[in-house]
């Protein structure tokens, strides 16, 4: 509700306080700022608003300024003090070591102990040390030679010793790319491919040996320094492509790139940070960009701007001559000017959310040209034919834009690595336009996402693009568009869609052996596709999304063979109405003989249950699986999955949203030994929890019939909403947290 952009705009503060008033008026409420690094939206925004709460109301504030504190008038202060040594050994001993290391632990634990003392009781600092210890030898010449590093005397305070001291360990390359990521403003989102495209374009990734793509390497450096706590996950991001930079961590990155990068954010101006200093990289993050200032900056090698207000491009980019980055996010950025076809030196060109319409036909002129974003610019309509020409174009993206096809010729562009949102054409006419085939010669792809699949015919063009011997491909999307509605049932006017010719065209597009991520979006087949019927040949999978998936009764089957799937997905599938043991198990013949079998049950297409064979020996299925999601299966109602069923061993966090089950299978509860986190969420029929030895923390939302949790000795927190029918909560010693809201009291 509160925007903490809201200076400069009278009107804005106007509404924003009104709002603030109506919301608490009479309400006992509390409010917590956490990381308050200035008083001024308290109070010069929420103070006098606030005063229209009820008596009782609090405010808690959290800061590593206590002079802002006692500006807010704070009445309490609470100082939180710094780890004890053994607490600092415990969280090295955590970021170093695993459970098997033990003997290696006492080893270094005189040393270790040394090395926490200097870094004063701060978690950070250890854990910065700790991601340096992390990647050298378990030896005690190595521990001691970071002990005596002469970083210790060099930087004043103990935190930025140690994060001195992991940022000299960095080669020089790595500390490039380290201290670029401090220029990306805190609230901006940059995912890991473009913060690594970035560093290709400024030729901070290099290889000497020719022996590794680009991008492979730029991964290497991005987990490099993730592993050493220089950056971290964003955890707000589910498959972790996102990062985050702790504001100590950014603070020394910014004062050691500070001659050659700046990073003005909200509230400064251009003119002011600047001064006559000249920069090689500079990232605005302003909500008015004064182009006056920024036409100084000649030496600019790149120029990052994000979500600013309007900029006059026109006259501004001519006077970068040396630009190899130009990344403008979500920018008001109606029109690209010609002008940008003599950048010579552009590397990269990022125009992710701007409304730009029209990219100049000159821009096959960046004979340079390694990434091209235009993701989410919504109002993009086609690409120059001149796109042909960028021999050296590794990655395209124009997924969320009104590209409806490409020129043809695409497929000459060799280099190709990375391309989201490939159009097929309207019924794979060829013309001149780019057909599926053209694929066929893209040869290092390692990641394709193709589109609109619902216009292609199946036959030799949708063949000639080769996906199964694309041996670098390892991430795949095949998109059709959906066929639901906004309740997530079947369009009517769309049931009757001859499916037998989508199910050929995906026939058509088995992945190669190399696989590692699968996303399959509106697939509206009643047959699941023929390499689906047989998933445990694809041995390297770890992820599998299906979405939207409207008219298929079955799952893929052979995904508990995989060996390395960690993850999977399934969103939106009316039809499914059960999942039997085939979704763990193999697939047998019908007369059902196999050596050393047990006599199973199972169900038939007809309703009744038979008895079927399950093999003794086909090892543990799912062994490396660690997240579930079933959402939105509104007709699944039986989940077979017996005791004996050796499955999920390794599974921590499961999801089922909104379907008919009755009962949670007891091979769940037994198997899945390393289960803690359970979402429960609009189950309609569902009576009880029970019986989970491993569980640590449970959701339950809108389960109306739902009447038990009991017997769980692990569970610690849980979260219950809606759930009118819950009377029993018993056997559970380990709880230490319960909230429960029903939102219809």
């Amino acid at each position: 509700m509160v925007k903490s952009n809201y200076r400069g705009f009278v009107g804005d503060k106007d509404q924003l306080e009104c709002a603030v008033k109506c919301a608490v008026r009479h309400k006992k409420f509390l409010l917590v700022m956490d990381d308050v690094w200035s008083d001024s939206i308290w109070n010069e925004l929420l103070r006098v608003p606030l005063n229209d709460g009820a008596p009782g109301s609090r405010v808690l504030v959290t800061t590593r300024n206590h002079g802002v504190a006692c500006r807010m008038k704070a009445q309490l202060f609470h100082h939180i003090d710094k780890l004890n040594p053994e607490d600092c050994w415990s969280l090295l001993k955590k970021v170093v070591f695993n459970d098997e290391d033990k003997s290696e632990i006492v080893g270094l634990e005189d040393i270790g102990m040394d090395i926490v003392k200097r870094c004063d009781g701060l978690p950070l600092a250890v854990k910065v040390v700790g991601g340096l210890l992390l990647s050298r030898s378990r030896r005690r010449g190595a521990w001691m030679d970071i002990l005596d590093h002469s970083a210790w005397s060099l930087m004043s305070g103990d935190l930025n010793n140690a994060v001195f001291l992991s940022y000299e360990e960095l080669s020089p390359p790595l500390k490039q790319c380290f201290l670029q990521c401090s220029l990306i403003p805190k609230s901006k989102v940059i995912q890991r491919r473009t913060i690594v495209q970035m560093w290709i374009a400024e030729g901070f990734v290099r290889d000497d040996t020719g022996s590794q793509l680009p991008e492979d390497l730029g991964i290497e450096y991005y987990k490099e320094l993730i592993s050493r706590n220089l950056i971290e996950y964003d955890t707000q991001i589910e498959d972790q492509s996102g990062w985050i930079m702790h504001d100590v961590v950014r603070s020394f990155a910014q004062y050691v790139i500070r001659d050659e990068g700046l990073l003005v954010s909200e509230g400064k101006s251009i003119d002011s940070s600047v001064g006559n200093l000249k920069f090689r990289c500079l990232s605005v993050s302003t909500k008015e960009v004064d182009c006056a200032s920024l036409q100084k900056q000649k030496s600019l090698r790149t120029l990052m701007l994000f979500g600013t207000a309007t900029v006059e491009l026109k006259f501004l980019l001519n006077k970068f001559p040396y630009l190899r980055v130009l990344h403008l996010q979500d920018a008001d950025v109606a029109e690209l000017p010609q002008s940008i076809c003599d950048l010579r030196h552009l590397r990269y060109l990022g125009l992710e959310g701007t409304s730009i319409t029209t990219i100049p036909q000159g821009i096959g002129n960046l004979k340079f040209l390694q990434h091209m974003a235009l993701n989410r610019c919504k109002t993009l309509m086609q690409l120059p034919d001149s796109i042909v020409q960028l021999q050296h174009l590794m990655s395209l993206n124009i997924r969320g834009t009104k590209i409806s096809s490409i020129v043809r010729g695409f497929g000459n562009l060799q280099n190709l690595v990375q391309l989201w949102g490939f159009p097929t054409n309207l019924q794979d006419k060829i013309g001149d336009r780019c057909s599926l085939g053209e694929l066929g010669s893209l040869s290092k792809l390692k990641l394709l996402t193709i589109e609109g699949l619902e216009k292609a015919f199946s036959g030799s063009m949708v063949a000639e693009a080769k996906l199964s011997s694309k041996s670098h491909l390892t991430e795949l999307e095949l998109k059709c568009g959906s066929m639901l509605k906004d309740r997530k049932e079947v369009e009517d006017d769309r049931k009757d869609y001859h499916t037998t010719q989508i199910e050929e065209v995906f026939d058509d597009l088995c992945p190669p052996p190399c696989i590692e991520d699968i996303v399959l979006t509106g697939y509206f087949g009643h047959q699941v596709p023929k390499w689906m019927a047989r998933m445990a040949a694809f041995q390297n999978l770890r992820l599998l999304v299906i979405r939207d998936y409207p008219c298929c009764k079955q799952l893929p089957s052979g995904l508990g063979q995989i060996p390395f799937l960690d993850y999977i997905r399934i969103l939106h599938a009316p039809s499914i109405e059960s999942i039997g043991h085939e979704f763990l198990l193999p697939s047998f013949g019908s007369d059902g003989t196999s050596t050393d079998e047990t006599s199973e049950i199972t169900e038939t297409s007809t309703g009744t249950r038979q008895p079927c064979h399950l093999s003794c020996d086909v090892g543990v299925a799912f062994p490396k699986l660690r997240e579930l999601v079933l959402d939105q299966l509104m007709e699944w109602r039986e989940w077979y999955w017996d005791e004996q069923v050796q499955a999920m061993p390794v599974l921590q966090s499961l999801r089922i949203d909104s379907c008919k089950l009755n009962c949670l299978p007891p091979g769940l509860a037994c198997q899945a030994r390393s289960l803690r986190k359970l979402c429960l969420v609009n189950i309609l029929h569902l009576v009880s929890v029970e019986n989970f030895p491993s569980l640590v923390e449970l959701h339950l939302s809108q389960n109306p019939e739902l009447q038990r949790v009991t017997n769980n000795s692990s569970l610690q927190k849980i979260e219950i909403t809606n759930c009118p029918a819950l009377v029993v909560l018993e056997d559970l010693p380990a709880l230490q947290s319960i909230t429960w809201d029903d939102l219809d009291a």
